[in-house]
């Protein structure tokens, strides 16, 4: 049976700082509903742990870019032609496609080479913590949780260390453009980017490095990607890396900051720091909302159905809060929590390829943050934190510290 829509205006700046109780009243009242984004797009809205892993795990919900941009030049009334630099990667894609690109990234991107990066990452977080006690104080978004991503990223990448602010720059802009953008921002980044990095790929098949765009130049058979695909997916790969890991590292800084007894345990033993960031992960949500899906048929969710050629949002972190999920306390950060699969990562054939890298950069950054600096406070009260808006997510605007 169809329910009655109502139409929630959630992009508030309340919202925006504290989502929660109106994804709970949302979740317990109306768990799909029709909702209006920012720029006047309508989508359908998930909010049941439940609905969200069961929309992520179906093959009538798209992630193929051509349908997503087909849906929202509907609604806005012009034609929107995705970028050729995003139109190729896995997470854009839907099967048959999808399953050989999934399959080569998977190939060439092992938690092995990821376990090969952790001395680089451990170096890179000592510098800039040797930054921040120079200074004595800090803000740990553009010190720490921004550059980190970026330059683990770029290593992965082959980047030379004198581009790396260059990438920070493309990355933030390509990742927070509204496809709608009517000035060209996103056009002009997104061809500058793409110009470096074909660049970077020839070079590559010239000279060939100890670096993941030399692996998927040199895989063989079912793992061969061509230029075209290589050059998507370091698109989604440096965009991806760097939004997703700063959420998680500003707002696990923050969240400790302001919880002393998990700190305290992190700071006696940092071979908790997995088992810390696991509960962080499920607790902050740094994606907040999955990548949207445009519906291919007529899909039921929670006794809804929501027609074919429709935008759908799935809320992570309404799902990650969802007592019927996680019964006690799902409002706290518990690190004695019984294991109960979040789906921060996502779910199904688009769960994230990356996450094991995200874990990494944030067990070691903030096992060191907290460890070295043991009586870091915030330099403002924790309430006076702000949230920048978004859809997906809601980044840290600062985390202002004093050692």
């Amino acid at each position: 049976m169809t329910r009655t829509l109502s139409k929630y205006w959630f992009f508030t700046d309340e919202f925006t700082q504290d989502p929660y109780p109106f994804l709970e009243t949302v979740r317990r009242e109306q768990p799909v509903c029709q909702i209006t984004t920012p720029n006047g797009t309508r989508a359908w809205l998930v909010t049941r742990y439940t609905d969200v892993r069961a929309a992520l795990a179906d093959d009538r919900m798209s992630r193929d870019i051509n349908r997503l941009y087909a849906a929202l030049s509907a609604q806005v009334g012009k034609e929107l032609v995705p970028a050729p630099e995003i139109s190729h990667h896995l997470a854009n894609s839907d099967p048959p496609r999808h399953t050989p690109l999934r399959r080569a990234i998977s190939f060439a991107f092992t938690n092995r080479r990821v376990e090969r990066l952790r001395p680089r990452i451990e170096s890179t977080v000592d510098d800039i913590l040797d930054a921040i006690e120079d200074e004595g104080s800090a803000d740990l978004v553009p010190s720490l949780a921004e550059p980190l991503p970026i330059i683990t990223v770029a290593q992965l990448m082959g980047v030379p260390d004198s581009d790396w602010p260059k990438f920070l720059q493309w990355s933030n802009i390509v990742q927070h453009t509204d496809p709608t953008d009517p000035d060209g921002v996103l056009d002009k980044n997104t061809r500058e980017l793409s110009d470096y990095m074909s660049a970077l790929i020839a070079d590559r098949h010239r000279a060939p490095g100890e670096d993941l765009i030399t692996a998927l130049i040199q895989a063989d058979g079912d793992h061969r990607l061509n230029d075209e695909e290589i050059l998507s997916t370091s698109f989604a790969l440096m965009i991806g890396g760097n939004d997703t890991t700063r959420n998680l590292l500003s707002g696990a800084a923050a969240t400790l900051l302001t919880h002393p007894e998990p700190r305290a345990r992190l700071v006696a033993d940092p071979s908790t720091a997995p088992q810390v960031i696991e509960e962080l992960v499920r607790y902050l949500s740094p994606v907040n909302s999955a990548l949207q899906r445009v519906t291919t048929a007529p899909v039921e969710l929670g006794g809804v159905t929501i027609p074919a050629g429709e935008l759908v949002i799935m809320s992570l972190a309404s799902a990650n809060r969802d007592t019927e999920q996680f019964p006690v306390c799902p409002h706290e950060l518990d690190l004695d929590r019984p294991r109960a699969q979040h789906v921060s990562w996502g779910y199904g054939i688009h769960r994230c390829l990356g996450s094991h890298l995200a874990k990494a950069q944030a067990e070691i950054a903030i096992s060191k943050l907290f460890t070295r600096f043991p009586t870091l406070r915030l330099a403002i009260p924790a309430e006076q934190l702000r949230h920048a808006p978004g859809i997906s997510v809601r980044p840290l605007v600062s985390v202002p510290v004093e050692i």
